[in-house]
């Protein structure tokens, strides 16, 4: 009895273990959380700060999921699309926070719905759904895009082949 007691114990923490290295490769549903802010704004340095909305849900309504990595790194890049362009199609298959610096971003589903989000505006890109940029502006349409993902692990994907790869 007393060997099968050390088994038991000894079999435990290695299944623990186990478990908690795999749950390290599943993504993880973030909760939202508003910023803490120790002293009120205009109190103390020289800084103003312009608060953005909290997101919970992409553009396409799907909730927000943290990638759990052990080789995690943030990407970004500044977009700039002349009047009139057209990004290719795309899905992201980490976490994209767009912010709009200049112009006015049009989002198309490939169902052939739209959102227009404005300068000013912060959205989170779908993972699931294939979508475009478009710029319908007379003016360059510029917008920051941070990928929160894994080393290794691209911030886009475009359609390799088919109809959507051809539009």
């Amino acid at each position: 009895m007393n060997n099968h007691r050390n088994g038991l114990f000894i079999g435990l923490p290695a299944l623990l273990a186990a478990s908690l290295q795999f749950s390290t490769l599943l993504p993880v549903p973030a909760l939202a959380q508003s910023p803490s802010v120790s002293k009120p704004h205009g109190m103390g340095g020289s800084e103003s700060i312009a608060p953005l909305p909290d997101l919970t849900t992409t553009t396409a309504g799907e909730p927000l999921l943290y990638l759990s990595t052990p080789d995690p790194v943030i990407s970004s890049d500044i977009l700039t699309v002349p009047p009139g362009g057209v990004t290719r199609w795309m899905t992201h298959p980490v976490p994209a926070f767009v912010y709009v610096l200049q112009g006015d971003l049009t989002v198309q589903f490939v169902d052939g719905t739209e959102k227009t989000f404005h300068e000013g505006d912060v959205l989170l890109q779908p993972r699931a759904a294939w979508h475009r940029g478009r710029n319908e502006g007379q003016g360059p349409l510029r917008f920051l895009a941070v990928f929160m993902g894994a080393k290794g692990v691209p911030g886009f994907l475009h359609p390799p082949s088919g109809p959507l790869a051809a539009k």
